[in-house]
């Protein structure tokens, strides 16, 4: 959203606390930004008669307080509710309101610790890494080994991946391990395989693997994929940047060079810094 939003309601003394979120909320706007930035964790105890009673007293809003009293009558669903609501208050664009909506249908059926997952999985897809790890540790505390042993597995496994993508192999080690020892699969195993291969000598590594029994199309597959890594060239936003910084020193361009190199840097350090950010929201 790139527009002015004018607030409705009256800023609140008294806040709203939203057990599912574990927030406090003071003002509508306040409430409408947790919701969207939360719709893949929300669930119906936010459909609750008393945030009804509060949007009536204490922001003094009786007409959409009558509304929303209508569809937890009318028991609608957590994605109508939830969009209705936004929609009422003019939060969100016609088709932001839509994939607000489809994500809430879609997590409808999740449990608890799924939908946290989900969040989580997001994370590391968009490269937030520090965060991502952080949000499936949240997860794990939630999760019981013995009685969901597929989606512990799963997020030890992505932890280690948020790690190995951290470079910081040992303990991608540790988790790909720990995920492997509740549920074998060949793509963990062999996440396993490559982190160790970064932190072990050769030698040791070849003793290790051998002493463990490791199939060899297993251990064949780990080597050739770290093989065609170290030669295939990505295109990222970081090696068109260093093309480009060696493109301007092999032309002898200094100003632009130096330029270009301080540039770089800094958005690299921004970046850095923007994954290093915890959540706070727990």
């Amino acid at each position: 959203m790139s527009e002015l939003i004018l607030c409705t309601g009256r800023l609140s003394s008294n806040p709203y606390y939203i057990i599912g979120l574990g927030m406090n909320i003071y003002s509508l706007e306040e409430l409408c930004y947790y919701l969207v930035k939360n719709a893949y964790i929300i669930d119906n105890d936010i459909m609750d008669e008393k945030l009804c009673d509060y949007i009536e007293t204490e922001l003094n809003l009786p007409e959409l307080a009558e509304t929303m009293k209508n569809m937890l009558a009318r028991k609608v669903s957590l994605g109508e509710y939830v969009t209705t609501f936004l929609a009422e208050v003019g939060y969100l664009p016609e088709e932001e309101l839509k994939q607000i909506k489809q994500v809430l249908v879609d997590n409808a059926s999740l449990s608890f610790a799924e939908k946290r997952k989900k969040r989580a999985d997001n994370l590391l897809n968009a490269k937030k890494f520090t965060r991502a790890i952080d949000e499936y540790q949240y997860v794990l505390q939630s999760v019981k080994k013995n009685e969901e042993p597929e989606i512990y597995a799963s997020i030890l496994h992505n932890i280690g991946v948020a790690y190995a993508r951290l470079f910081i192999y040992d303990k991608a080690a540790y988790y790909f391990r720990e995920s492997i020892e509740i549920k074998p699969e060949k793509e963990a195993t062999i996440h396993y395989l490559q982190s160790l291969r970064m932190t072990m000598k050769r030698d040791n590594y070849d003793r290790f693997v051998l002493r463990m029994g490791y199939d060899d199309h297993i251990i064949r597959e780990a080597e050739e994929r770290m093989v065609a890594a170290q030669k295939s060239k990505p295109e990222t936003e970081y090696s068109k940047a260093l093309d480009e910084i060696k493109a301007l020193k092999a032309e002898g361009r200094v100003s632009e060079y130096y330029s270009m190199v301080e540039k770089t840097f800094k958005t690299w350090k921004q970046e850095y810094r923007d994954q290093m950010i915890v959540r706070s929201s727990k």
